[in-house]
């Protein structure tokens, strides 16, 4: 069986190379990357995981926490996480935390295989009150002065406390983009269509849009903002409400992707063409607003730049970077076929 001083004399390197390689490939020059990973797949080489573990103090392995995997936000969330972990030589182990039990039960799965840093991405809680215990209990693991220090980085985060560094998208800006889309139009009868909770995504989004109805001379009608749950069926049913309305609204800016297509199947329900009688845009831009006609307008965010800008983030930290800052990425809008000119 093929040794590490096998490889490092077959690539013609030191051993401690071939280590680098193994457990830090992003400190190694690229042409001596490839010698030594051409030597370990001539060689066959198998390096032992525990004993590196053991060696090291590291897994080479990251956790991801996430609340629903079935979001269409995710997906190329965590493609990102995965193509930029695995060009790193880390692994990765993902939890999907349906609630605030499991995701206990899943930061303990993850501290018991031994990761070397978590990344958390927005889960669901039942009170204001249990989410800043569970972000206070992430920032004594990040400490230092832990002894199980894990580093830990947020994807937008909802609390505004926390101390720990975080890759978000701006969400104020997603909303002004959506509403300067519509009003360039010529709409100035818009509903908000938001989710019936209270953190920052969509309070941001909210902010947004009555930001821009007030800097367009647009008085605010709270009747035109509608709260529902994060599903098709429920912003369907609060859409219905609103465009049953005799003044009903020339546009909707639902404050996602699938409030949004919620929207699109009231408006069809009532015999409403979209854009000509309803426009209608979403934020997110996920893959669902394709496969819905007309095709959905949207703001779009980079998700799979999110996964990758984590990881890197990840594994500084593990590195030893003691650092705590946010990175807040760019939306920008996809101008598709369910907005158009207002009376169109």
């Amino acid at each position: 069986m093929a040794t590490m001083k096998d490889v490092a004399k077959k690539a013609g390197v030191a051993p401690i190379t071939v280590s680098r390689v193994l457990n830090n490939p992003g400190s190694v020059a690229s042409a001596t990357k490839k010698k030594v990973m051409k030597a370990i797949e001539e060689l066959n080489f198998k390096p032992n995981q525990i004993a590196r573990s053991m060696i090291t103090r590291r897994t080479n392995t990251i956790g991801m926490l996430l609340s629903n995997i079935t979001n269409p936000y995710f997906p190329e969330v965590l493609l990102g996480l995965e193509v930029t972990a695995r060009s790193q030589g880390k692994n990765l182990i993902i939890c999907n935390a349906i609630d605030y039990e499991n995701t206990l039960r899943s930061l303990d799965v993850l501290l018991e295989k031994r990761v070397d840093g978590i990344i958390v991405a927005p889960i669901e809680f039942p009170s204001v009150e249990s989410q800043k215990e569970f972000y206070s209990y992430l920032e004594s693991l990040s400490s230092k002065l832990s002894d199980q220090s894990i580093p830990v980085v947020f994807i937008n985060n909802d609390l505004q406390e926390t101390s720990l560094s975080c890759v978000s998208i701006d969400n104020y800006l997603s909303a002004r983009l959506a509403m300067e889309h519509l009003l360039a139009l010529g709409h100035k009868r818009i509903a908000h269509l938001t989710v019936e909770r209270d953190v920052k995504v969509w309070i941001e989004r909210l902010r947004g849009y009555k930001d821009m109805l007030a800097s367009s001379g647009i008085a605010i009608d709270s009747s035109l903002i509608a709260m529902g749950s994060e599903d098709v069926e429920s912003a369907e049913r609060a859409a219905l409400e609103l465009l049953k309305r005799k003044e009903r609204p020339t546009a909707v800016f639902a404050a996602n992707d699938t409030l949004a297509i919620g929207v699109i199947h009231a408006a069809n329900r009532l015999g409403l063409n979209v854009p000509r009688d309803l426009s209608v845009i979403g934020i997110d831009g996920t893959p669902l607003g394709l496969y819905i006609y007309p095709k959905l307008t949207s703001v779009s965010h980079p998700r799979f730049q999110i996964g990758e800008v984590s990881v890197k983030l990840i594994i500084d930290k593990i590195n030893g970077d003691t650092s705590n800052f946010n990175v807040t990425l760019k939306p920008e809008l996809l101008a598709r076929d369910s907005t158009g000119p207002v009376g169109e």
